[in-house]
């Protein structure tokens, strides 16, 4: 069909060869019609420009495909390529340093020789030809070369430039000149001792050949460190230390000389502390180790003993002792070097005293009164045997843990329990009994409710009963009696009280049911 696309493109450099990186400018030269182009650069990058610019950062060999579309009914395309080549010319040297008089190997890849008639190259060393007419190896439009000069003598230290000139490249490298590195010696004395050890170090015999010496500088190997031709330093810590001289020159090189010095190891001393030292059972007690110290170390751990068969392994200790005796508390400590270092502290656990519990039946009574004494809930906090001694208040006493005693006169009387344990600990308790006179066992009837009254006497309880009801609210509990304290009925403000009230009467003995007709 008339006006079909027919794609071409022409690249400047024309030829598509040049060094890294590479720019190249493509101009789209294709007949006929043409809506749209891409572009393949053949190193991952595209375009759709009519006549982009693409930089190839990397040597290589790169394809570059245009493709161009008319857009009719259906599309027309048309496609053609292009090769770029581009290149990377390197120069390495072997050593890159070294004094003045050193051989060097320079050795250059990659040199463009695309129309080059004589392919060599020249080495300059600071300008100054140091090789020249070093033939290269042609392969296809590149030449490599490999040589050797030696560092003009003289040359100071330093960094220069050396290029390697080929028939269209120039490529640089750089190579350090350096001195003759000075010779560090050092003297030492005393080489061995214990803590404190003070050491006198010499570096006045250390040399340099090609120029000569400006600073000293020491490194004891404990992190102390000073300056100077001769040094004193004092060692604080046992241990093998390497001592280190550096020395520098005036041209900046510098070298090292080392010595090792010996120092005995000194025990640990532990110190051990406890708070309380004494007390009952059960004693909690805390320990402290952490005052213990190594003069020339440090300690990695601690072991205490408690003298009851228990230990601990930390600087800080709680322990707590069950048993009254007389304890040894041993703190052993170790230092980072496997010394050993001990101390004790007593401790005197004494005995806790019983604690007495009495439970009397019953508290308060008519004359005779029996009274039982019960101490069954006394105990000893540790769990050992208790004996029991009773003082009646009324001259009289008893042993045992649970007791009876009848008192036969009226009164108040203070009772009290005394237990001992083993140990000689004694825990007391206290009670007191009421005797009071006897009431006798017949009250008179108070009011007729049907012709019958019941009276009920209670040993130590007063209460009101009325038949199968409760009190009501209104009602009360009269006030007692003057002279024999009784509770009579109640007394009800509306006389709502229905059915016959019973009669409490307080009295400290017997049982009595009484009826009455009147």
């Amino acid at each position: 069909m008339a006006g079909d696309p027919i794609a071409d493109f022409t690249m400047n450099p024309s030829s598509g060869w040049g060094r890294a990186p590479l720019t190249v400018y493509f101009t789209d030269t294709s007949l006929g019609n043409r809506d749209s182009w891409w572009w393949d650069f053949g190193d991952g990058g595209t375009s759709t420009l009519q006549n982009p610019v693409h930089e190839y950062k990397f040597a290589g060999t790169y394809r570059v495909t245009l493709t161009i579309t008319w857009y009719v009914l259906p599309p027309i395309t048309s496609t053609t390529y292009d090769t770029v080549m581009v290149y990377d010319p390197t120069l390495s040297l072997y050593p890159y340093s070294g004094r003045a008089g050193t051989p060097v190997t320079a050795t250059g890849r990659s040199f463009s020789l695309l129309g080059a008639k004589i392919p060599y190259t020249t080495i300059l060393f600071n300008g100054i030809a140091v090789a020249s007419n070093v033939p290269m190896t042609r392969s296809g439009n590149y030449g490599s070369f490999t040589t050797t000069f030696t560092v003009p003598a003289g040359t100071a230290p330093g960094t220069y430039t050396v290029r390697a000139i080929g028939p269209l490249d120039t490529v640089d490298e750089t190579f350090t000149v350096t001195n003759l590195a000075p010779r560090a010696r050092i003297d030492a004395d005393p080489l061995s001792g214990s803590t404190p050890l003070t050491v006198h170090f010499s570096g006045i015999r250390s040399s340099d050949e090609d120029g000569s010496i400006s600073s000293y500088q020491w490194d004891f190997g404990d992190k102390g460190s000073a300056t100077g031709p001769t040094v004193d330093h004092t060692y604080t810590r046992s241990g093998d230390y390497r001592a280190r001289l550096t020395v520098i020159d005036n041209q900046g090189a510098s070298g090292t000389a080392e010595v090792t010095i010996s120092l005995e190891n000194i025990p640990p001393v532990a110190e051990a502390r406890a708070s309380p030292t004494s007390g009952s059972d059960p004693l909690l007690v805390n320990f402290d180790g952490s005052q213990s110290y190594d003069p020339d170390g440090t300690i990695v751990s601690y072991y205490w003993t408690f003298g009851d068969g228990s230990w601990d392994r930390s600087a800080n200790a709680r322990h707590q002792y069950q048993s009254p005796r007389s304890y040894t508390a041993v703190l052993t400590v170790t230092d980072d070097k496997g010394l050993t270092g001990k101390d004790e502290v007593r401790i005197t656990v004494g005995n806790k005293a019983p604690v007495a519990d009495i439970s009397v039946s019953p508290e308060k009574g008519s004359a005779p009164l029996t009274v039982t004494f019960d101490g069954s809930r006394s105990y000893d906090p540790d769990d050992t045997g208790l004996a029991f001694s009773w003082d009646f208040g009324d001259g009289s006493s008893g042993r045992g843990m649970v007791v009876t005693h009848t008192y036969r006169e009226v009164g108040r009387y203070r009772v009290q329990l005394s237990v001992t344990d083993p140990h000689e600990s004694t825990g007391r308790a206290s009670e007191t009994v009421e005797v009071v006179q006897p009431f006798p066992l017949w009250a008179p009837a108070i009011g007729v409710i049907g012709g019958v009254i019941v009276l009920k006497l209670y040993i130590d309880r007063p209460k009101v009963y009325g038949p199968g009801q409760s009190m009501p609210e209104d009602c009360r509990y009269p006030e007692p009696h003057p002279d024999y304290d009784v509770h009579c009925g109640v007394e009800c403000k509306t006389g709502k009280d229905q059915g016959l009230p019973d009669v409490s009467v307080e009295v400290r003995s017997g049982i009595l049911e009484k009826e009455e007709k009147r």
